[in-house]
């Protein structure tokens, strides 16, 4: 079976299941308090990076964080904490 039909097939599992809080079966993680704080672990990379946007590439999808005064607070393998004035969080395959 290729990679892409099992995860398919364990998205469907979760879904049908609402397992979603017991394991993001390779998906990120992602956290916001308020508008202030965003946690995203699980992401692959950043592809963008600057006050006013933020794009980070996790799975099979680009997260982009858009604000103002935005920046990584911390950054470890696999994990990140931005913070600054978030206004919106995009999601795109």
């Amino acid at each position: 079976m290729k990679d892409g039909m099992v995860r398919k097939s364990l998205y469907g599992t979760a879904e049908k299941l609402d397992l979603w809080g017991f394991g993001s079966f390779g998906m990120p993680r992602i956290e916001l308090d308020g508008d202030r704080h965003m946690t995203i672990e699980q992401h692959d990379g950043i592809l963008e990076y600057g006050p006013e946007r933020i794009k980070v590439t996790a799975s099979e999808m680009e997260i982009t964080v858009e604000g103002m005064g935005l920046e990584i607070a911390a950054m470890e393998k696999g994990s990140l904490e931005i913070k600054g004035q978030i206004a919106s969080v995009g999601f795109a395959r």
